[in-house]
């Protein structure tokens, strides 16, 4: 089963090949990225685009929510936890009378 889906997933990438050539358009391999998940014996096998390897990575965010290979949310919530505190310090440096009753 895994050397089919890694024929699948080849297949799915040379289609990609395809229709950058079609549409004269490229794909940068560095922003493309691999995620093994930790399930179901994954072999980590190695995957191409334009002949450059994809880099492999443990998490990844994506349109504002980290995802990591074991599909846990403690990254998201980390992620979150930071933001918060940094919008936090940046209200807190630039708020002029921080009398109790304005705030």
């Amino acid at each position: 089963a895994g050397s089919n889906n890694k024929k699948t997933v080849n297949s799915d990438l040379k289609s990609l090949e395809n229709w950058e050539s079609l549409w004269l358009l490229k794909f940068n391999p560095e922003k493309c990225k691999v995620m093994h998940f930790d399930y179901n014996q994954n072999p980590m096998n190695e995957y191409r685009i334009d002949g450059v390897i994809l880099d492999s990575v443990q998490s990844e965010k994506d349109l504002g929510v980290v995802v990591n290979n074991q599909l846990k949310w403690n990254d998201n919530i980390n992620s979150c936890i930071k933001d918060a505190n940094r919008m936090i310090a940046w209200v807190t440096r630039n708020i002029l009378n921080r009398d109790s009753d304005i705030l």
